[in-house]
């Protein structure tokens, strides 16, 4: 049995959000939310004949949950992020601009924290907490399936944004001193753009952790 990965751009800024599907128990996991995707992967969840077990907000930066409360209504399915997202996902307000449009805010069933295991029929996902470009960053890596969901830690040729509200040069350097130690043929998803692979990325070897 095994994973398909399917995304799902929308919003102003091409924020991916990532149906994830296990062709053998039909279980699906969807991952953030942006505006814009919530008709289309409803109408993919029904082409599929699957079931939404679980929606997961990489973090809580306003492109990437605009959708989450229409989907948690759509698909009855629990919303999960990290603790340290509660209070913006309570305000979900631009933290650089004024948006043209309101938010409502966002209360999660379950807290996912590191270390945490987010199972998919016969497969598991990791919660990796990586903060830099946002204090509640997370991702969620299967290592038996060679994939990382990274949100807006790692895109091809660059990292997140560390220079806004929460963000931290500090914490970003150590999140991506955790993923150049994976596989170099890991795949990863990124939360804008196409997907890339920990080893097409040479620059992350300048984030190599120093051995103890």
């Amino acid at each position: 049995m095994s994973l398909h990965v399917e995304t799902f751009a929308g919003g102003p800024l091409a924020t991916n959000a990532y149906l994830v599907f296990d062709d053998g128990s039909k279980q699906i996991l969807i991952v953030d939310a942006p505006m814009d995707v919530d008709q289309p992967l409803q109408d993919r969840v029904s082409e599929l004949g699957g079931e939404v077990v679980l929606l997961v907000l990489t973090h809580a930066h306003w492109d990437h949950i605009g959708t989450i409360n229409e989907l948690r209504s759509a698909f009855s399915a629990p919303v999960a992020a990290h603790p340290l997202t509660k209070d913006r996902l309570e305000h979900p307000d631009s933290v650089m601009l004024d948006l043209p449009f309101e938010l409502a805010a966002v209360s999660p069933d379950r807290w996912l924290h590191e270390g945490d295991r987010v199972p998919l029929g016969r497969h598991e996902f990791t919660v990796m907490h990586l903060p830099g470009h946002d204090p509640g960053h997370i991702g969620l890596y299967s290592e038996p399936d060679g994939l990382l969901l990274s949100g807006d830690v790692l895109f091809p040729n660059g990292h997140g944004r560390i220079d806004i509200p929460g963000a931290s040069q500090t914490d970003m350097a150590a999140s991506l001193g955790r993923l150049v130690e994976l596989p170099g043929d890991v795949t990863v998803y990124p939360g804008h753009g196409l997907p890339t692979t920990i080893g097409a990325e040479p620059w992350l070897s300048g984030y190599k952790r120093a051995q103890p």
